[in-house]
């Protein structure tokens, strides 16, 4: 974990989450890239009655003011947190696009961001520019929701225990050797993918053992449940939970609108942070 990405609009959540990556920095001796996306570039329309008048003194004022944001952050972090092993960068153009083109040319290792969640039509028609970065991003995403996050000791990490979530499992111990804590898979029975007790533990110690994850523990629940994001969240209060790990098949398009995605929900509508790791 070298290089860490923190996205900022300059809200209260944002500069929460640049104060969380500054403690992992911290942790692993990370270097942490400030970005801000002005989606506001004017584009001119090819037709001559819509053509879009360009005003270089309106955009420099806004450039300026961005600028003066990101100094003012950097300086506060520097005051109090004492970290020096950030750089800005300003970039125009659609937020999810410039984050995913940052994420490969940069070689980020994780995505750190604040976020509000979204609910109801704006969830279903829109989402959050959080939830859009957890669907397209090829490293992993850990949002941060408010400003209590001081150590991730407890962790809650739901799972299928199938085996694509080797990848996750890999996450975790690397996660595991930087934090230490304690891990608490939470495995949720449904109508549509039951297993026996006997399959659970095999399934559980084969990943374990492939993955070298060491201080875990496992949980089923003992009941059916469709409503597995309640469960999730009933759990991780039950245990205290610092922090929510999962996996993301980061569906799209029609599979995303027919499947829809737990991790995407979780994200959405916890109330403590939430790792999003891809298993692809």
């Amino acid at each position: 974990m070298k290089k860490i990405l923190v996205p900022t609009d300059f809200s209260e959540n944002a500069r929460q989450a640049l104060d969380v990556a500054v403690k992992i920095a911290k942790k692993t001796d990370a270097e942490i890239v400030l970005l801000h996306v002005n989606e506001q570039v004017g584009v001119a329309l090819p037709v001559s009655e819509y053509y879009y008048t360009y005003d270089r003194a309106i955009e420099e004022k806004y450039l300026n003011m961005v600028h003066e944001n990101l100094e003012k952050m950097l300086a506060e972090v520097v005051t109090s947190m004492g970290a020096d092993n950030i750089r800005t960068a300003v970039i125009g153009g659609p937020f999810s696009t410039i984050v995913a083109d940052l994420v490969q040319t940069e070689g980020i290792d994780l995505i750190v961001m604040g976020t509000k969640g979204a609910s109801g039509l704006k969830e279903f028609f829109v989402g959050s520019n959080t939830e859009k970065i957890v669907r397209i991003a090829k490293c992993p995403v850990l949002t941060v929701h408010d400003d209590q996050v001081t150590e991730f000791k407890t962790v809650v990490v739901p799972t299928t225990l199938e085996t694509d979530q080797k990848k996750m499992f890999e996450g975790l111990r690397e996660w595991e050797a930087i934090f230490g804590g304690k891990f608490y898979l939470l495995y949720i029975n449904n109508p549509g993918a039951y297993r026996g007790d006997h399959d659970i533990e095999v399934r559980e110690k084969q990943l374990v053992e492939a993955t070298g994850l060491k201080n875990v523990e496992i949980f089923k629940t003992e009941t059916f449940t469709l409503n597995e994001e309640q469960v999730i969240f009933d759990f991780a209060k039950e245990r205290n939970a610092d922090l929510i790990v999962m996996g993301t098949h980061q569906r799209r398009g029609l599979a995303h609108i027919l499947l829809g995605s737990l991790t995407e929900d979780t994200i959405n509508h916890a109330a403590i942070p939430v790792l999003a790791i891809p298993l692809k």
